[in-house]
């Protein structure tokens, strides 16, 4: 059961629109489906496909066929948080596939953070 939220106490203590979450559509493995997420975590998963040359919807198949029993939004989430960690654990800038000029393919198309970020989303 998901928890309620709490009307504030007060009408113009509301959530900044930085912290709203908005739902979109996304096909996954060629069926389109919702998910809501917050507008920089939406910002943060272009930038990673803007990175990786791929679209957003391919990154969502990937993560979909990985996630297990846990919500795609949250495992795109911990997706978004693995990538930028491992990015900034790597070198003092963010590389992406661009930099590397990696073929086209399965996970040798994505870069070497991309493919570090999937094996602690896998792994833990």
């Amino acid at each position: 059961m998901a928890a309620k939220r709490r009307p504030p106490t007060n009408p113009e203590d509301t959530a900044p629109d930085s912290m709203r979450a908005v739902c979109r559509n996304v096909v996954v493995a060629g069926a389109r489906t919702s998910v809501r997420m917050e507008p920089l975590l939406w910002d943060c998963l272009a930038e990673i496909g803007q990175r990786e040359s791929h679209t957003l919807n391919d990154i969502a198949t990937m993560i979909d066929a990985r996630r297990g029993d846990s919500a795609l939004t949250a495992a795109l989430r911990i997706f978004i948080l693995s990538y930028f960690r491992t990015a900034s654990d790597a070198s003092p800038r963010l590389s992406g596939l661009a930099e590397e000029q990696t073929p086209f393919g399965t996970t040798a198309d994505y870069s070497t953070t991309f493919r570090k970020a999937l094996e602690i989303f896998d792994h833990g």
